[in-house]
């Protein structure tokens, strides 16, 4: 057997990382940790199989084949908001600990009704479906005169960028996703009050971010719904596709022509500016680096760009627009290292 020559090295990442690597014979050997840091890498060890896995990350797709209006909702099963940085009112309402105060959020409170009623129809739980329903009586209990449930604290969405956003503001987000759950409450319980309630918040839809709504112009001509009203208009992806599905669902349980408009019009703006989003390896989280002086995309954590992927395909099972599941393909690729380089 061949004798291989075996030296130390010095190996430095980026000018940055430095570690002792080996060289045996033309191979170079360097520790898995300046990988990690260098490149962001995620690593698994399989000890049984004495195997090391590397990926770009370990985050994983669930595949939503076909968005049902009144079925389980983007997989809402695997949601664990009890988990979250959350505490329950008496009433067993969740409220957001943000480090300047608690707060009732829309958003999260939506999450926490869509788990349950996922984990309803999965299990058949009473104590899922009792908890779905709370919640779905709170978004009625709680819906201001504007049809609304505005946000009860400032946010400084992005300082560097944007002015703070000044209490009570609406988000497309939040809208949104109460559209859903209170859908599927007006299905399940068979009762036109959660509908008819839903519909009263369309017009936030129409009024401009500029004006307490949460409406933006792109391009000054196509509809954007903002999950943070700001001024200039901030783009962000996952809140609005989260309100054309609250949209899509209301349009489904109430057959509203109005509520359909609007959705066809977020579906035109979203076919327009999809692009904008896709960065060649990873998406980005808004398009602040577009409308303001910003410079540099405000590129999307893991968990978010898993977040675009199941909103586009959940979107997608409904219109089933090639160039949108072209753009699929890429942002699942992207979560196995694949990249678009010049050709």
């Amino acid at each position: 057997m061949e004798n291989k020559q075996l030296n130390d090295i010095k190996v430095i990442m980026h000018n940055q990382f430095e570690g002792i690597g080996k060289k045996i014979d033309n191979e170079y050997y360097i520790p898995y940790s300046l990988i990690e840091n260098g490149y962001r890498t995620e690593k698994e060890w399989l000890g049984r199989d004495n195997t090391l896995k590397i990926h770009v990350t370990k985050a994983k797709v669930s595949t939503i084949d076909k968005y049902d209006y009144k079925g389980n909702y983007l997989r809402h099963e695997k949601n664990r908001v009890e988990n979250w940085n959350i505490e329950f009112d008496k009433n067993g309402i969740p409220k957001t600990k943000y480090s300047f105060g608690t707060y009732y959020n829309p958003s999260t409170i939506a999450h926490y009704g869509l788990q349950h009623y996922s984990l309803y129809l999965i299990n058949n739980d009473v104590q899922s479906k009792e908890k779905f329903l709370k919640v779905a009586n709170w978004f009625i209990e709680n819906q201001d005169k504007r049809g609304g449930w505005a946000y009860q604290f400032n946010l400084h969405f992005y300082p560097t960028r944007l002015e703070e956003i000044k209490a009570p503001w609406y988000s497309a987000i939040g809208l949104g996703m109460a559209l859903s759950v209170l859908s599927r409450a007006s299905y399940l319980t068979k009762e036109a009050k959660y509908k008819d309630m839903a519909l009263k918040c369309i017009d936030i839809f129409q009024t401009p971010s500029t004006k307490n709504g949460i409406l933006s112009k792109f391009e000054n001509k196509f509809f954007f719904f903002e999950e943070c009203p700001t001024d200039p208009p901030s783009f962000i992806l996952n809140g609005f596709m989260f309100s054309l599905i609250g949209l899509y669902d209301l349009h489904q349980v109430t057959k509203n022509q109005q509520t359909l408009m609007l959705y066809n019009l977020g579906i035109a703006s979203l076919k327009r500016m999809i692009p904008l989003y896709d960065l060649g390896n990873r998406t980005a989280y808004d398009l602040t680096h577009y409308t303001t002086d910003g410079g540099y995309p405000n590129v999307a954590k893991w968990g978010y760009h898993i977040t675009h992927i199941h909103l586009l395909e959940a979107i997608n099972s409904i219109e089933k627009d090639k160039k949108l599941q072209e753009t699929l393909v890429r942002w699942k690729g992207y979560l196995l290292g694949k990249c678009k380089l010049t050709p």
